[in-house]
């Protein structure tokens, strides 16, 4: 093998030697994401006949060879059989892995030569690029010797159905564009306290009732914005409700027949189909219509209490468990399964005669070891059926099964990927702050997420061998439709295609976002509702002393910016935004961004205020660094942090989030102190934060970044004359936040501020 492996090597240097000066201008080429390991350009290019014939050497190309048919629909009329073709499929299982391929395009025809089948549809997403957007007859691909391999196994994208309910033509389209990037995972999230999606036929109740329910506070918040942002797509399809007596019911679910389809769907395309059937947790539409799985009368969830976990102390609940999984390892034929076990209640399990006699009879300390108990039974029973667990970090709270694979979410418990592999637990990296395609973006996310390191240094090389891989994750709570769907996991997900892809030393912002921009036109020709990269350049408060014009801009050349300038929400008719304006007065500023075809989404509103600089603060003693006091509590918003005592009190150096005051889920911090500013003149600050955060100097609120939401950063300015100016922020957090106050200067590079502006008056000169 080793000798096949080096033949195959030196056969294509000496391609990359006689061909490299051939190569075409860069402007010429098509934009590949992820980024193959090695391609060398040729001149000239195939031309696809309106007839193509597709060829493969063996029976187990024949489901990807009618993948390519199907791909290659718009692009012409394709017949598959056994043998050579136009298109030529063909496996080297001796010196290629099974992802890995080479695709030669020459003027001849074009071969696909993989590991494996899953490596043959991964040549096919490469080729898919090549091809031009849109639909074109008799297209001319360019081209191209690639050689290519993937660098992580685990390259996925989850979706939750529970939520909000997407059928099966939406999730056949979210495979097709998963098999165009090479994502191979799709974690199917398909249970919750929200809806119950697959049918089970041992407990038909599941779906009949349990795929339906009454409108809910998620679905309210829905329409609200709707209404609000003047966009339709967070409107509730009248597709999925259905009226019972005098009841508007919302819901969908997937027959068995469904799921084999779009397993079978995906299997042609290179993508394991991973179920998730969240317990003993998040189980509160079963329990609804099968009230004896739990230890007292279902309650309802809410946001200070998740529903009823299943009462773990019942023989009968843990064999309904089994007979779940049973049904659903028939239906899904793959290695991993998906357990959940996150953010579970455990009250009742204390107050349960029958869990309190579980605890006793298996020597069980508390709810987490009961929990860490059936999470090992349900292992073994996994193990006995050929499966490996998946489970959320919850599950390393107590000892955990070696042979569980950790899915690492939450980035407030940041030694999880440690621990768990320290464990001998492999790891799927989707932490939340960069993962969560569910959240809010600002001008930095997309950046944010390509920067993320999924391999630390801090981990030895035997723990970095145990990251599996990185995924997305599509929470729908306020996703009601599918259009609302893509807009919020494009263009994200093409960056952990390009993480997932590619070695990490070759993955940077540079490379990456550029063709990030270049990839949206083949979106638009697919008809994606992406959301366009956020606007940049610009101050949410920018302040003034005589006149100031715009600056903000859009990253994607294709956008149509529009405005409005009496506080309304733009439209597509609104007024079209085409350069900088100058501004002699307050004034507020609504931008934006639209498609062609007139689809949007977010806009931001900017507010220029005109003033004179504010004087400073009688001259006094003063310290390095800012008070900062804390409230153990959790706050609606920054207005409301304070109490009769606070928690904690210490000096900070600079606004973080100070090391005393962490470890509990909830917290509200006050800093105060003066801003030490050293000349006149119009200082622009940054204020990045996870949970809300908001900034005062004197009497101006300068930065309003409050509210819950994730790490987002504001902007704002404030016109100092030299000298002190009393400084408050507040801050809160829920579930493990950041907070960062920096400078901004003129080419928008950020400082973080410190004791040199950072200053506090000291206890005994108050």
């Amino acid at each position: 093998m080793e000798h096949a492996i080096l033949r195959a090597a030196v056969s294509f240097a000496a391609s990359l030697a006689l061909t490299a000066c051939a190569a075409p201008a860069a402007e010429e080429l098509p934009t590949l994401l992820p980024q193959p390991r090695e391609t060398v350009w040729k001149s000239g290019s195939y031309r696809l006949p309106e007839r193509v014939r597709i060829g493969y050497d063996s029976p187990e190309l024949a489901a990807t060879a009618g993948y390519l048919a199907e791909a290659l629909a718009p692009y012409a009329t394709a017949t598959t059989a056994e043998g050579e073709g136009d298109i030529t499929l063909s496996t080297d299982t001796a010196s290629l892995a099974e992802e890995a391929y080479r695709l030669s395009v020459s003027r001849p025809g074009i071969r696909i030569t993989a590991g494996s089948p899953r490596g043959a549809a991964n040549g096919i997403a490469t080729l898919r690029q090549l091809l031009p957007p849109g639909a074109v007859r008799e297209a001319e691909i360019p081209c191209t010797e690639i050689a290519d391999e993937p660098a992580f196994g685990w390259r996925g994208a989850m979706l939750d159905v529970s939520r909000h309910f997407f059928d099966k033509e939406e999730i056949l389209g979210l495979l097709d564009q998963m098999a165009r990037l090479k994502l191979n995972k799709f974690h199917w999230h398909l249970t919750d306290d929200q809806g119950w999606r697959i049918e089970i036929r041992r407990y038909p109740d599941l779906t009949g009732k349990g795929a339906w329910r009454h409108f809910n506070k998620q679905d309210t918040i829905c329409t609200g914005r709707a209404r609000r942002e003047l966009n339709d797509d967070f409107l509730l399809p009248e597709k999925r409700l259905r009226t019972e007596g005098a009841d508007t019911l919302y819901g969908g679910c997937y027959t068995q027949r469904d799921i084999r389809e779009i397993v079978s769907y995906a299997a042609a395309r290179g993508i394991d189909v991973i179920p998730e059937i969240d317990m003993p947790g998040h189980f509160l539409q079963a329990i609804e219509h099968y009230p004896w799985l739990t230890c007292f009368r279902p309650e309802t969830w809410s946001e200070q209490a998740f529903s009823s976990p299943l009462c773990l102390g019942r023989d009968d609940v843990l064999r309904f468990c089994e007979e779940i999984w049973e049904e659903v390892f028939e239906l899904f034929p793959y290695e991993y399964v998906h357990i959940g076990g996150d953010e579970v209640n455990m009250k009742n399990w204390n107050r349960c005669p029958r869990c309190r006699a579980r605890m006793r009879a298996e020597g069980l300390a508390d709810g987490h070891a009961l929990q860490a108990w059936f999470t090992r039974r349900m292992q073994r029973f996994f193990t006995e059926h050929g499966r490996r667990m998946i489970g959320w970090d919850e599950l390393l709270a107590d000892e955990v099964d070696p042979a569980t694979t950790i899915m690492w979410w939450r980035p407030w418990e940041p030694q999880s990927v440690s621990d768990a592999t320290r464990r001998g637990c492999d790891v799927i990296v989707s932490a939340q702050s960069w993962f969560y395609f569910s959240l809010e973006e600002d001008a930095g996310s997309l950046a944010r997420t390509a920067g993320f390191e999924i391999r630390p240094d801090s981990l030895s090389d035997e723990q970095k061998a145990r990251i599996k891989g990185i995924q997305g994750h599509l929470w729908t709570e306020k996703v009601p439709s599918w259009s609302r769907a893509e807009y919020m996991l494009y263009p994200r997900l093409l960056i952990v295609a390009e993480k997932g892809w590619c070695a990490p030393e070759r993955v940077s912002e540079e490379s990456l976002m550029p063709r990030l921009l270049r990839y949206c036109e083949r979106l638009d020709a697919e008809g994606i509702n992406y959301r366009i990269p956020s606007l940049r350049n610009y101050h949410e408060f920018c302040v003034f002393t005589d006149s100031v014009r715009t600056t903000a801009e859009c990253p994607l050349p294709t956008a149509i910016l529009r405005y409005t300038l009496d506080g309304s929400v733009p439209t597509a008719a609104s007024q079209r935004y085409t350069g900088p304006m100058t501004f002699r007065d307050d004034a507020t500023l609504r931008l934006r961004a639209f498609h062609a075809d007139g689809r949007t989404g977010d806009w931001v509103t900017i507010r220029y205020e005109k003033c004179g600089f504010a004087r400073p603060a009688e001259p006094r003693e003063t310290q390095p660094g800012l008070l900062a006091e804390w409230y153990f509590k959790r706050f609606p918003d920054c207005a409301a942090i304070g109490g009769a005592q606070a928690d904690g009190r210490c000096v900070a150096d600079s606004v973080h989030f100070p090391q005393e005051a962490t470890g509990r889920r909830a917290v509200g911090i006050v800093f105060r102190g003066y801003i030490d500013v050293p000349e006149k003149g119009i200082h622009t600050f940054a204020l990045a934060s996870n949970d809300g955060s908001v900034l005062r100097i004197g009497d101006r609120v300068v930065i309003d970044n409050d509210g819950e939401h994730p790490l987002l950063e504001k902007t704002g300015q404030a016109a100092l004359s030299a000298g002190l100016h009393p400084l408050e922020l507040r801050f809160f957090d829920y579930n493990g936040g950041k907070v960062q106050l920096s400078l901004v200067s003129e080419d928008g590079s950020r400082r973080t501020l410190d004791g040199k502006w950072l200053r506090h008056v000291p206890a005994e000169s108050r």
